[in-house]
């Protein structure tokens, strides 16, 4: 995977920055280069909430997505949510289970293994929930990149709604629907939603539908927002503000808990908060543990019950950063002394696949070019990409599609499976 060399681009001066009610030059000038010439805009940007959401008929797909959700409740079918093992997967599950439950749904909820099965649906996966009952499949966070896997379930008698934000592939998967903002013949005019914040969009709207109140999912979206790293504009920053504020006041017993653990000012809490203290809780569940214990705190409306799965995913989490340390510092002594223009790829077979990311993620920031990080799991490897800001990670691996039979990702982050007999020529 060769990148190009790097170099330094510096910004345009502003001769003049625009006057900025309450802001003086310096801050002035750095807005300006953000992109703000007014005050209007400056003011749409800062104080962002319920009024920067889109209208979701815009989004292409997601009526016909939520009135296949509604004829499977009201026919009685059983549904399940399948969602991914990181913290914006696992929060656009809570969010839909916490929506459905408010109108008389009990979904299954569906969480594939990161070593048996990896990242997306899978046809054991499918077989199990279509023994189990299910004829209608939600994904979050996944599914734009499973057209075989679409098949599969049309075969068992599953019907499935795709809900995703990574980049599509060039042929999208025959399902009932496929939501996702980045398709090429979507209108929707803020492609930058998360999982959980599209989790969020179509929930709403689906209580919307029936008169009900969505209060406290987007506490639960601005979870994943923040973890996935999603830009702070446009929806997501709305997303993010409305959440704060109602995690600043939730009675829920399990927010309540996490809170407690993971912020220096439980009643009011911030944006770092979350990004420092509650993501790499819940994310540690899905990285070395079980995802249902992240899941389970998140959905707890029990005091006593959320106080002892907080702490049981307090140990969890602690475990996972003496795990992460040593494997980080593996890594760094492997990129000792390696220089050149291509990006750096690491493969130790002894990393826990729960921690390719992170390793990736603490290199790339330290090295300032893109890094893999992989390990083999079963009779393939594992890989997740980090990279700066100035490298899209999805399209360098759809690139290498021909190599790498699992894909997917976003500008910022992405994973991939290879055969071991391939892992050199990836490198090439």
């Amino acid at each position: 995977m060769t990148v190009p060399s790097l170099e330094w681009i510096l910004p345009e001066p502003v001769p003049k920055p625009p006057a900025f009610t309450g802001f003086g030059a310096p801050v002035a000038t750095l807005l300006a280069r953000r992109g703000f010439t007014d005050d209007d805009g400056l003011q749409r940007f800062l104080q962002a909430g319920a009024g920067a959401l889109h209208d979701l008929a815009r989004m292409a797909d997601a009526d016909r997505a939520l009135d296949r959700i509604e004829s499977a409740m009201s026919a009685g079918e059983r549904i399940a949510i399948w969602g991914d093992y990181d913290a914006d997967g696992m929060t656009a599950i809570v969010v839909w289970v916490t929506a459905l439950r408010r109108l008389g749904v009990e979904p299954v909820r569906y969480v594939p293994s990161r070593l048996a099965e990896g990242y997306g649906l899978s046809a054991s996966g499918l077989a199990d929930l279509a023994a189990a009952g299910v004829r209608l499949v939600v994904t979050c966070d996944c599914g734009v990149s499973n057209a075989e896997e679409v098949e599969v379930a049309r075969t068992l008698g599953i019907d499935v709604v795709v809900t995703d934000h990574h980049l599509p592939p060039p042929v999208l998967p025959r399902a009932v629907a496929v939501v996702d903002p980045h398709r090429s013949d979507c209108a929707y005019p803020d492609a930058g939603l998360t999982g959980a914040g599209l989790a969020y969009k179509l929930a709403a709207a689906l209580l919307a539908r029936r008169g009900v109140t969505d209060e406290g999912l987007a506490a639960i979206a601005a979870i994943g927002t923040i973890a996935d790293l999603a830009p702070m504009t446009g929806e997501s920053r709305a997303i993010v503000r409305l959440g704060l504020d109602e995690l600043a006041r939730t009675e829920h017993a399990g927010l309540r808990a996490i809170l407690r653990r993971a912020a220096e000012r439980p009643g009011q809490p911030t944006a770092r908060d979350l990004s420092y203290g509650v993501v790499p809780r819940i994310n540690a569940a899905g990285r070395i543990a079980d995802v249902e214990l992240a899941i389970g705190l998140l959905l707890e409306t029990d005091a006593l019950r959320a106080e002892a799965l907080a702490d049981e995913l307090e140990a969890v989490h602690e475990q996972r950063r003496e795990l992460t340390r040593e494997a980080i510092e593996s890594a760094r002594a492997m990129a000792a002394g390696v220089s050149g223009p291509s990006a750096l790829l690491l493969r130790n077979d002894a990393w826990p696949p729960g921690l390719v990311g992170l390793i990736a993620g603490r290199l790339a920031d330290d090295l300032a070019r893109p890094v893999v990080a992989a390990t083999l799991v079963g009779d393939e490897v594992r890989g997740s990409v980090r990279a700066p800001l100035d490298f899209h990670v999805a399209a360098a691996l759809e690139a290498c599609a021909e190599l790498l039979p699992k894909r997917g990702g976003h500008a910022a982050a992405g994973g991939f499976s290879i055969a071991p007999d391939r892992w050199e020529a990836f490198g090439a």
